[in-house]
């Protein structure tokens, strides 16, 4: 559970989890996840979402842009595939939204399409699988150059 007064996840006790297999400075690349009604939101692969998140976490803390934001992550997000749909400032405003929007952001095909790059975000973890700092980084597809 988020802490609201402190700023940091807690969690009651309970099992002890297997201890993490990530450190502070690990990260992975994640892209943009487009859904049928146009929303946006953050794809994970399995393996990475296995590897980063703990299924006892019911939310994480995401730094977006110098801001802590709280992500929950729900049922959905342990099928396939994982995505984070939304991440909200302790005043309520969605900074995924304003992430996307600020850079651009697309789903791979699309913005091949429209930039000749693909949106790539990179996860930081602050604090095994409970904090990741994001980054935005453009990639260039590997095929673009061949054949040219």
């Amino acid at each position: 559970m988020f802490c609201p007064t402190c700023k940091v996840l807690t969690f009651p006790e309970g099992m002890a989890e297997a201890a993490p297999t990530t450190t502070s400075g690990d990260s992975f690349e994640c892209t943009i996840w487009q859904g049928p009604n146009r929303s946006r939101g953050i794809e994970i692969s399995v393996g990475d979402r296995d590897k980063y998140f703990s299924k006892r976490n019911e939310e994480v803390v995401l730094q977006i842009d110098g801001k802590r934001t709280v992500a929950k992550l729900g049922v959905g997000f342990w099928k396939k595939p994982a995505v984070i749909k939304r991440a909200l400032t302790d005043n309520g405003r969605d900074e995924l939204i304003k992430l996307f929007e600020k850079h651009h952001l697309l789903p791979p095909e699309q913005s091949l399409k429209e930039k000749g790059i693909v949106d790539t975000l990179i996860f930081e973890v602050v604090t095994p699988r409970e904090e990741f700092k994001i980054t935005v980084v453009e990639r260039k597809d590997s095929e673009e150059g061949e054949g040219t």
